[in-house]
């Protein structure tokens, strides 16, 4: 599964060639960034053609065909590039925190409702159908509960593994968690730069979400790629390093194809980008760090995946059922008056611990100004997509039609783990400041250096 991604990753060394061709890279961590955003490249690749070609057999058929041939080139054209993104001794390291993720996610089976009900269930009928429309089963009112609309990455990646291994069962199927867990945990390790003591901050997040990592729900890995891409892009907006705004573009368009919450991050993100890129204090940095040959195409490979899925639930008539539209301005001006916004509020904040991760961030922050050191852009990113995304989520509980008390508030453990991840991206964005970032070796991190506020 990993050469396949891999492959299909290293067609982004040819799309952003000025990556690989930079600075000589000399930390490992450099690399794992590296080859851990080719990866996230592949996944989106591989889900986009699958959605494309709908065939499960003809998307993998053209996709291994591309990632053979992507390897080929690299290996006997390219292998001043292969150099910068793998070395013997990294790629040991990583095999064995690859035996380690495979260890977590197939100890056990699956159990969990959403896990087996909606995205491992949503899986089984592309197997069966040898289809990504799945013969038209999306459309069967007998299989409403299953929110036939929910994005179909991890389906997709569980159809293809049980394809190929020619049977389905409640083990195999969650290797796709795996082909999610290790790039993000790459990107994970290739933030901290050699600094042993700043590894403390590895144990945060994964003690956030730990669970959610290996029982087949999706919302451990939207808030975990969420933190990532808010960090990395945030860390773009203080060095201008374009590595790191690859990496925080595809990690985006990751967050787009797992959930529904992913288009409410998405526009966020977007926004608040837009917003930063306006500053006339770095308009100098983001001209020269841009490059719209380059980056075009790889907005349409994060953006396809969920413009195609999008365009088949056009197709089949699936709607979410939370009708969110103008009819929820009602809904939303009744739970105002009756005073369900302190409910949600207590719940949320207060019962599922964001005051904690709220409380790091300022404890960062008060650390950070004490050592004279001035907060940069990207920890005021990442703490602004934390707070909209907070807000977007409780307008969210306000406008739907469903009851608070049983059907809202319970998920709220499951809903806030984004809010908690980027909060505490926004702590390391404090930290990392006035370090050599991964990702920008030497000489290069320095001439970027921090932009503080």
């Amino acid at each position: 599964m990993l050469p396949y991604l891999f492959g299909l990753g290293v067609l982004l060394s040819f799309l952003c060639a000025s990556i690989m061709d930079g600075a000589v890279v000399a930390e490992d961590t450099d690399r794992g960034q590296r080859f851990a955003t080719c990866l996230v490249f592949g996944l989106l690749l591989n889900h986009s053609l699958a959605l494309l070609l709908s065939d499960l057999k003809s998307s993998l058929v053209v996709g291994c065909s591309l990632s053979v041939a992507a390897l080929i080139v690299l290996a006997a054209v390219q292998r001043r590039r292969l150099r910068k993104v793998i070395s013997v001794q990294w790629l040991f390291l990583s095999f064995v925190l690859y035996l380690a993720c495979l260890y977590v996610v197939l100890a056990e089976p699956l159990d969990g409702w959403d896990a087996r009900s909606i995205w491992f269930f949503h899986g089984k009928m592309i197997f069966y159908n040898a289809s990504i429309d799945a013969g038209g089963d999306w459309t069967l009112s007998s299989i409403g509960f299953s929110h036939t609309d929910y994005p179909e990455m991890v389906p997709i990646l569980a159809a293809q593994i049980a394809s190929v291994a020619g049977y389905w069962n409640e083990y195999l199927p969650k290797m796709s968690l795996v082909a999610l867990l290790f790039p993000a945990l790459l990107l994970l390790f290739s933030i901290f730069g050699g600094k042993s003591w700043q590894t403390v901050f590895i144990a945060v997040p994964l003690l956030f979400t730990g669970v959610w990592l290996k029982n087949g729900y999706m919302d451990g890995y939207l808030a975990l790629y969420g933190g990532l891409a808010a960090f990395y892009l945030g860390r773009w907006l203080d060095n201008a390093n374009r590595m790191d705004l690859v990496s925080g573009v595809l990690a985006t368009g990751v967050v787009l194809d797992l959930k529904n919450e992913g288009m409410l991050y998405a526009l966020i993100v977007t926004a608040l980008l837009c917003s930063f890129l306006l500053s006339k204090r770095i308009r100098h940095a983001a001209q020269q760090s841009v490059r719209l040959r380059e980056d075009l195409p790889l907005l349409i490979v994060a953006l396809s995946g969920w413009v195609l899925w999008e365009r088949k639930k056009q197709l089949f008539h699936l709607k979410n059922d939370l009708q969110l539209g103008f009819s929820s301005l009602e809904t939303l001006l009744h739970r105002l008056s009756e005073g369900s916004l302190a409910l949600i509020l207590k719940s949320l904040y207060v019962t599922y611990d964001v005051n904690l991760s709220l409380g790091i961030f300022l404890l960062s922050l008060v650390w950070s100004v004490r050592k004279g050191r001035r907060p940069g852009r990207g920890a005021l990113f990442c703490a602004l997509v934390a707070i909209l995304y907070f807000a977007g989520i409780v307008m969210i509980y306000l406008a739907t039609p469903f009851d608070l008390v049983s059907f809202h508030l319970p998920t709220g453990n499951r809903t806030m783990l984004p809010v908690h991840m980027l909060l505490l991206a926004a702590s390391l964005s404090l930290f990392q400041l006035n370090g050599s970032p991964a990702g920008v070796s030497g000489s290069a991190s320095r001439a970027a250096g921090p932009a503080p506020l």
